[in-house]
């Protein structure tokens, strides 16, 4: 992010500033046959089946140290995306958009199947490229009552610029 030049002309994300926070903190959990939404419409359990590398600590409480199933890191983004249209950050529609890029970082994890959890997010960059305009966000992962961070996401959300129709020509 460094490396960003400030963009030059935002259409499709004109109404968004580095450092808008999301309209409102957002409540998620994940339990083992609950659907994700539409982004991804299947249960833990049934990413557990297809898992390449799979672990009894996703899915048996007495094996895990926790105590408790844990979540596991590739699903992680799928727990932190759940809830993100709460965040009702201002992107102009119907557009195109892609997650060009992620991190994922675990501060007090791991995250816990079946334990509820607070997102924050903040918009921290923003950029354009010749076919994309682009905004990352920032969701940190709370404990449920706000007062411990456990996990954060850098999420590179790109929108296809040719997508939108109101798009000037260059």
């Amino acid at each position: 992010m460094a490396r960003l030049r400030p963009p030059e002309r935002l259409v499709i994300l004109a109404d968004l500033q580095v450092g808008m926070t999301g309209a409102e903190e957002e409540r998620v959990r994940m339990d083992a046959d609950q659907h994700m939404g539409e982004l991804y419409p299947f249960s833990l359990n049934q990413k557990l089946e297809r898992i390449t590398e799979s672990s009894p600590w996703y899915s048996q409480a007495d094996v895990s140290p926790w105590g408790r199933p844990i979540i596991p890191l590739e699903m992680v983004s799928v727990l932190a995306e759940y809830s993100s249209k709460q965040a009702a950050f201002p992107v102009r529609q119907p557009v195109i958009g892609l997650f060009a890029d992620q991190e994922i970082r675990m501060i007090d994890g791991p995250l816990l199947v079946g334990e509820d959890y607070l997102i924050r997010r903040e918009v921290v960059a923003l950029s354009e490229s010749k076919r994309t305009e682009s905004y990352w966000v920032r969701s940190r992962i709370y404990s449920a009552d706000g007062s411990q961070l456990k996990a954060e996401m850098l999420l590179n959300h790109a929108t296809l610029k040719h997508s939108y129709a109101d798009y000037p020509q260059a």
